[in-house]
């Protein structure tokens, strides 16, 4: 199944973009894909583990659903399972954003520490799939 391909700037959200104010205005260089992923993570401050699903990944970052709100500026490493019969891809980043959605969900935006385009060549072969 091929996902739609969204500008950086169409991420769909919870909140509208006409309440964001100049420094929360949109600042990534790489365009977003959506995924269903299931997704794991580690905080990397205090150890704490957790899950949730990838809902959209690009070069530069993911966007993940969870059940916890993690604070901006956190060290996460995270493996996304992308099910390809390969080993879930590892990569480190750090919470750039991270809002409630409904009672229980959180969603959370995650800039990566190092982009790693290989492994990201591994999510646009699935998405072409």
């Amino acid at each position: 199944m091929i996902y739609p391909r969204f500008k950086s700037n169409e991420v769909p959200r919870e909140d509208s973009d006409s309440k964001k104010t100049d420094t929360q205005k949109e600042q990534r260089m790489f365009s977003r894909f959506r995924v269903n992923f299931p997704t794991r993570f580690r905080n990397l401050n205090v150890g704490r583990r957790g899950e949730g699903k990838c809902t959209d990944i690009g070069a530069g970052g993911v966007g993940i659903e969870t059940e916890q709100e993690l604070e901006p500026r956190t060290p996460l490493e995270m493996w996304i399972d992308v099910s390809d019969g390969f080993e879930p891809i590892n990569l480190k980043g750090r919470v750039v954003w991270s809002q409630k959605v409904g009672a229980e969900n959180c969603r959370t935006g995650v800039v990566f520490d190092c982009p790693r385009l290989i492994a990201f060549s591994r999510v646009l072969k699935m998405l072409r799939q």
